[in-house]
């Protein structure tokens, strides 16, 4: 009986250690595997040479950005069914900085919740496909990035009094203000009506 609860015990090891999820690795640790990186785990040597539709990440964040603490949709993509490992260097995935897929996929659709505004002006994915055993292959994502929706505060005061100067036959000052009502005095120069009394009298 002892003879054949070993081999079981050793398959099961063998096939949880097949997906990207029998290694623990956050954000910043998944720099280290950009395509040709050395790997070694689920004996696997190397990260794959390329990147591309191999595996890739999408998101539904708008182009103007997210808004913080809304939840957004990441989806990681594989032309061949893998393992997933997904990151996030700033809000969370259900919970955590990372997650994982624990069976073969070639789509799998995350949840991300975006971080407050104030504390980060930006998030970006990282992610894994892979698995071991009859696979054995492991690919990256190229990084992706999105950025927090730019907000605009104005301030609106009415009331204000805009100065006009208008020349009216001679020098005038006018004052308006946003109503619309004119103030103020004209001083004019008036010398046709000037010459034409200076006539008459003499």
């Amino acid at each position: 009986m002892a003879m054949f609860v070993f081999p079981c015990v050793s398959l099961l090891l063998s096939l949880a250690a097949s997906y990207p999820s029998s290694m623990q690795c956050d954000f910043a640790c998944m720099a280290n595997y950009g395509p040709g990186a050395s790997f070694g785990y689920m004996g696997i040597a190397n990260v794959g040479a390329t990147s591309g539709a191999t595996c890739a990440i999408a998101t539904d964040v708008p182009t103007e950005g997210f808004t913080g603490g809304s939840s957004y949709t990441i989806t990681v993509t594989s032309t061949t069914a893998l393992g997933q490992k997904l990151t996030c260097s700033s809000g969370d995935i259900g919970g955590s900085t990372q997650v994982n897929t624990d069976s073969t996929t070639t789509s799998q659709t995350y949840t991300w919740t975006a971080p407050s505004c104030d504390s980060s002006s930006s998030a970006s994915f990282r992610a894994l496909c892979g698995a071991g055993g009859s696979i054995d292959e492991m690919w990256y994502a190229e990084e992706v990035s999105v950025s927090c929706a730019a907000t605009t505060t104005g301030t609106s005061t009415s009331g204000d009094t805009t100065t006009v100067t208008h020349t009216v036959t001679g020098t005038s000052t006018v004052t308006e203000d946003d109503t619309g009502t004119m103030n103020g005095a004209k001083t004019l120069t008036c010398w046709g009506i000037g010459m034409a009394i200076y006539s008459w009298l003499f």
